[in-house]
């Protein structure tokens, strides 16, 4: 059966299947899928939840390397009980928790929509 196939899609119908799978494979490897490389924090989050002061300094880090990656944030700051507030617009505030959790303790975070 296979030999029928192969028979009647012919020597241009085989190169146009390994075009397409070659194509396939080098997509695969090459898109961008739109998400942000990780990012290795400097401390842990034991460190960062010691004080004001520690907190400051986590949310300059996400300013620097983590939020010029990111769309929809539109505010951020350290609150009054020690966590970084994080305002995103509605549609990107889902995407913007998981990559930022996915580098950091939930736990220093409060996520908010604006």
């Amino acid at each position: 059966m296979r030999e029928g196939f192969l028979k009647k899609i012919g020597p241009l119908g085989m190169a146009i299947i390994l075009i397409i799978s070659a194509a396939s494979i080098y997509m695969a490897f090459t898109v961008d899928l739109g998400v942000p490389q990780r990012y290795i924090s400097q401390h842990d989050a034991e460190y960062y939840s010691q004080n004001a002061g520690t907190m400051e300094e986590l949310l300059d880090e996400l300013r620097e390397f983590v939020f010029p990656a990111l769309e929809g944030i539109t505010e951020s700051y350290v609150s009054q009980g020690g966590r970084v507030v994080i305002h995103a617009e509605q549609e990107h505030l889902e995407r913007v928790r998981i990559l930022i959790i996915r580098d950091f303790d939930e736990a220093l975070f409060e996520f908010l929509p604006s």
